[in-house]
């Protein structure tokens, strides 16, 4: 069975906290959908936002962003300091210069990037990160170079396949329905489809997350979104924070 795209779950976790079936926990919010800005993009396929182990850099917004397409430039736009979906607002840090930050940004194209001030911020570390092999299925985290879990997972299929590049967290969602078809927890990239731009009110954002369809692990079966069991999905809403590089390959 085809998982619902991601922009669904937005409505579903909406629907869910308003009848008070989701609650918030840490920097894990409810929902909307994030508006695509025009960015300056890299190749995401060599985008290198996830190093193979080490120390990341997440910056940490408290209110509106100013985003610059090259240090000391005039802004082009804005990030508001939470996603559509209510999370707080993080951006991984790819380089820095003087005040200045380079941040791969959760915007279509997939790759895109831009710099903002360091006054604007708050840096903080973080030492997790996930890597995910599409051939092989297969979802490993990892912390400061040590393996955590490796676990099989389900991928996009052929016709909405799962996107290939360097992302990052940016959101970390409590569906507040363990049998649904995200299970009880799910995590919103900054990756996007590149087959489906547009569904339910949402802009094809890709997501980790749980599944009430065990039998699907393993399969290429998806709409680009990436299913692990959700006794993974448990183990990633204890380990993963806001921020977290996530390389798939």
């Amino acid at each position: 069975m085809r998982t619902t795209p991601w922009a669904l779950l937005a409505a579903t976790v909406a629907l869910a906290a308003a009848c008070g079936g989701s609650s918030a926990r840490d920097d894990t919010p409810s929902v909307g959908a994030p508006t695509p800005t025009t960015t300056t993009a890299t190749d995401p396929a060599t985008a290198s936002t996830a190093p193979a182990s080490g120390t990341y850099l997440v910056a940490r917004a408290d209110g509106p962003v100013p985003v610059s397409p090259a240090p000391a430039a005039e802004p082009t736009h804005e990030l508001s300091a939470t996603t559509g979906f209510g999370s707080p607002r993080a951006l991984l840090v790819l380089d820095r210069k003087g005040h200045w930050l380079k941040v791969a940004l959760p915007e279509r194209p997939n790759g895109s990037h831009g710099w903002i001030r360091s006054d604007d911020v708050e840096l903080r570390e973080i030492d997790e990160h996930v890597d995910i092999d599409l051939a092989a299925k297969t979802l490993t985290l990892v912390d400061a170079g040590t393996t955590v879990l490796t676990t099989p997972i389900a991928i996009g299929a052929p016709d909405a396949p799962t996107p290939t590049g360097s992302f990052y967290v940016v959101d970390k969602l409590d569906t507040g329905d363990p049998d649904g078809a995200y299970g009880l927890f799910a995590f919103g990239l900054s990756a996007h489809s590149n087959v489906i731009t547009d569904f339910a009110g949402g802009d094809g954002q890709v997501g980790i997350h749980g599944t009430n369809d065990p039998s699907s692990i393993g399969q290429a079966v998806s709409h680009g979104c990436i299913r692990v069991p959700n006794e993974v999905a448990q183990v990633l809403e204890e380990r993963l924070h806001l921020g977290t590089p996530v390389t798939i390959g």
